[in-house]
């Protein structure tokens, strides 16, 4: 056959794109083997082990032993996030993690080296111990694949009462989480997670962020899961009537001991992120920068920290679990784990139609979920406050 194009081989080769995929599986902790298996599944592109420590060699894709960063560099990073670590609450494999999200992969067993000479104090804390605490009875989870089942919850350790710093100063988080693959879907900080009003605009952010409802949604019981649970048993029984409602529930509610799957990540974020963010909040008060009485102080806390704390506490499906797996790549290929997709498509109209209908009876999202005043805002302007 001619070649009008006078080119040989396999055509155009996107580089960068690949370059990006290689980082993605290395920041992942992939396998080689994992690695062989998702390229040819993302990319149709099937080679071997040697062309795949090629292609990272020649394009410096960093692994345990092949550091790119310097080592005086990478070690000083390390020494970094401990020092944030204030509470002397995370492990090496935390760090680990890390220092991973920024493609610099330090051996555990170095990171532990460091740890014990730098922080020997935070294992003795970190010790588990006796603990006499009543126990729940422990069942295993069960799931069929991605958004078969999401449990949701608010997390109000940043909150007011917990605090103590004004009447309105806190953080209160709210977050979804997906059974099967452990991926943490959505966190978003909220000035109150404890109305319908709010938590209902937040759903159909949610909705909207990942262009689906599961079949199942879980949460505690309270007031303000009303919204919600109407708009999930509503999208259920449109966009998937051939599904028994009997057999998969588009909604079910838990007592919070029960409802294991978010609950256990808030011990988590608690335990690795939680309490230093706290101690640096606390500072505030403690160090007599802060005072709720002055009605501005207030309002550039809620202009200054929402932000900072929704990024602390961003999308971490990319994170390992104790399971030891990585949520994000088992939420893209939930074929290797041998789950099923479960995702309900809703288009976009949709939302837009329930949007403008729960706006129709409780406001706009803006009046639920703004953290700031207009008052504040006009001044903001006038002086030229730049976002933090």
């Amino acid at each position: 056959m001619p070649n009008h194009n006078g080119k040989n081989g396999y055509g155009e080769k996107n580089y960068e794109t690949l370059k990006e995929t290689l980082l993605k599986y290395a920041r992942r902790g992939l396998s080689q083997n994992e690695k062989l298996a998702r390229l040819c599944d993302d990319h149709g592109l099937s080679i071997g082990k040697s062309k795949l420590n090629e292609l990272e060699r020649k394009h410096a894709i960093p692994s345990v032993r092949r550091q790119i960063a310097p080592p005086e560099q990478a070690n000083q990073a390390l020494l970094d996030e401990i020092d944030k670590d204030m509470s002397n609450s995370n492990g090496p494999n935390h760090f680990k993690g890390v220092l991973k999200d920024r493609d610099i992969m330090l051996p555990r067993d170095t990171i532990r080296e460091t740890m014990h000479t730098h922080r020997p104090e935070g294992f003795v804390q970190r010790f588990p111990g006796n603990r006499n605490k009543p126990k729940i009875e422990r069942r295993p989870l069960s799931s069929i694949g991605p958004f078969h089942e999401i449990s949701a919850d608010g997390h109000e350790k940043l909150a007011p009462q917990a605090l103590k710093m004004g009447l309105d100063v806190g953080l209160p988080i709210y977050g979804y989480k997906d059974k099967y693959s452990d991926a943490l879907l959505m966190l978003r900080v909220l000035p109150d997670c404890r109305t319908a009003a709010a938590l209902g605009h937040v759903f159909l952010d949610f909705i909207l962020e990942t262009g689906c409802i599961p079949l199942q949604m879980t949460t505690d019981k309270g007031s303000e899961i009303g919204w919600q649970y109407a708009f999930q048993t509503v999208l259920r029984e449109m966009l998937v009537p051939d599904v028994d409602l009997q057999i998969y529930p588009p909604y079910m509610i838990l007592k919070s001991v029960h409802n294991t799957v978010i609950e256990g990540f808030w011990k988590w974020l608690r335990d690795k992120t939680g309490h230093n963010l706290k101690e640096h909040i606390l500072r505030g008060k403690v160090d007599g920068i802060f005072n709720p009485n002055v009605p501005w102080h207030r309002d550039l806390f809620n202009w200054i920290f929402p932000p900072i704390i929704q990024h602390r506490v961003r999308h971490q499906a990319e994170k390992n679990m104790p399971s030891g797996h990585v949520p994000a790549d088992v939420l893209e290929h939930p074929k290797f784990q041998g789950g099923l997709d479960c995702r309900v498509r809703v288009p976009v109209e949709v939302v837009s139609q329930l949007r403008e209908h729960l706006t129709d009876e409780v406001g706009p999202r803006e009046s639920h979920l703004s953290w700031i005043t207009d008052e504040f805002s006009a001044v903001r302007r006038q002086v030229g406050l730049v976002s933090p």
